[in-house]
């Protein structure tokens, strides 16, 4: 019978992650992969042909856990669809609770391969360009069903407010990792709820 490769795959690619969110694609090096995993580098080219099919699984694994904490999200928002204000700020304050639970300054493998896009092919970096707009056409859908029942007390541009949630997180990363304090990401998205609570005046009663 043959034996499951999935344990070893997977110890691959979450020691791959390890290495790059410290040192960059390219600055980990196969011998390096090998070293941390402890298999030889026949059982790592058996799973991967080359380290650039590496670097692919490595994001795809990435993006699908990534998707995973969207759709968790939104489905335990679900039950306030029809209070799309109170939905919009909950969905945020998810994600304000889930910062606020990390003990160390979280890292990105989003922002790892922007930072070294000349490293990957374009199938590659589609990849998170496409889970990145998911996140933008989610948090804006969600905004324009809060502005069918709410006015704004300013003018907005709904697509860039739908970036600024995004933006906090890979912007909190690099200052959190910076100033090894990982508090910083929740506290950027309470601000954020603070402002979308001071923008929406609700025409309910």
């Amino acid at each position: 019978m043959a034996r499951d490769g999935k344990p070893t795959r997977d110890k691959i690619l979450t020691e791959t992650k390890n290495l790059v969110f410290c040192n960059g694609f390219s600055g980990t090096s196969i011998d390096q992969i090998l070293d941390k995993t402890g298999i030889t580098k026949g059982a790592f080219f058996y799973h991967f042909k080359t380290k650039n099919a590496l670097a692919k699984a490595l994001i795809e694994t990435y993006a699908k856990e990534d998707m995973s904490h969207l759709e968790s999200a939104l489905q335990e928002t679900e039950s306030l669809k029809e209070t799309p204000l109170k939905r919009l700020l909950q969905f945020v304050q998810m994600f304000i609770d889930m910062m606020r639970s990390l003990e160390e300054p979280p890292s990105c493998l989003y922002a790892s391969y922007s930072y070294e896009s000349n490293q990957f092919d374009q199938e590659t970096l589609d990849i998170v360009s496409d889970s990145i707009l998911e996140w933008r056409n989610t948090f804006t859908e969600l905004l324009n069903n809060v502005l069918a029942e709410n006015t704004p007390k300013k003018d907005i541009d709904v697509q860039s407010l739908s970036d600024q949630f995004v933006v906090i997180f890979e912007g909190a990363f690099v200052v959190s990792k910076a100033l090894n304090d990982s508090d910083i990401t929740a506290k950027q998205l309470q601000h954020l709820k603070n402002y979308l609570e001071l923008l929406f005046v609700q025409t309910d009663s």
